[in-house]
């Protein structure tokens, strides 16, 4: 005879254990943000009004921004170049780059900031950030002298050579696909010592874009980019 269901009144209490916390994938992204905002906002003082090193035009401070995402950290590049470089219209290019700055902080530090030097000059919105909607806008007190102690700064420091520097170790490339070739590029820098310079020769078409953006997701730093050359250094460990 089968054993009589237990009635409802008697059925053991469900017990709700807690799960162990997933790691928190935003707070470390967080950190690092904030780590790096320093980096952005001196490097927005050093280079506006500085010379772009592929045209020599005058670069503003939102163009060292958008060379920034795009890997150029130490070697700030115009609006007009970075776009003919990877192929793309200039205003699209800073319409997209844009959206990658409103949504990390340290690089809206550094857009921010520049807004506030064009602010202070009185020289209003400069064309690049007209090009990303950006409205006129004028900067509170600690922005001003802010900004006026960067000034200050950069006016001060010695003017770094604008020669791109020669590589001592060459890797060509050929046609390798993107997956392949940021796999075998991973490999080749991590033999190198922090801040060695890896001459880069590749021709497949997606490299102007891909590399780039390789180089703004490592921490290496794209210094030139003339397709199929390219000149990356070593992020310092």
């Amino acid at each position: 005879m089968p054993a009589p269901l237990a009635s409802p009144d008697h059925e053991p209490p469900i017990v709700h254990r807690p799960t162990a916390p997933e790691p928190d994938a935003d707070a470390d992204r967080d950190a690092d943000s904030a780590a790096e905002t320093p980096q952005v906002v001196a490097a927005v003082e050093r280079g506006a009004s500085g010379r772009c090193v592929r045209c020599q035009g005058a670069v503003c401070g939102h163009e060292v921004v958008l060379a920034w995402v795009l890997g150029f950290k130490d070697a700030p590049r115009c609006a007009g170049c970075l776009a003919t470089g990877l192929g793309r219209a200039r205003h699209e290019l800073i319409a997209s780059v844009k959206q990658h700055v409103d949504h990390r902080d340290c690089w809206s530090a550094g857009w921010r900031h520049a807004s506030s030097i064009e602010a202070l000059r009185g020289a209003g919105s400069c064309a690049v950030a007209r090009a990303a909607g950006e409205p006129p806008r004028s900067p509170d007190s600690a922005e001003r002298h802010a900004a006026t102690d960067a000034l200050a700064a950069a006016a001060a420091a010695p003017t770094a050579a604008t020669a791109t520097p020669r590589a001592a170790h060459c890797y060509d490339a050929g046609d390798l696909g993107c997956g392949d070739l940021v796999l075998e590029l991973r490999l080749r820098l991590r033999e190198l010592a922090p801040g060695s310079l890896l001459e880069v020769i590749a021709r497949d078409p997606g490299a102007p874009a891909d590399l780039p953006a390789w180089c703004g997701l490592t921490g290496h730093t794209l210094l030139e980019a003339a397709p199929p050359r390219y000149l990356i250094r070593r992020r310092p460990d």
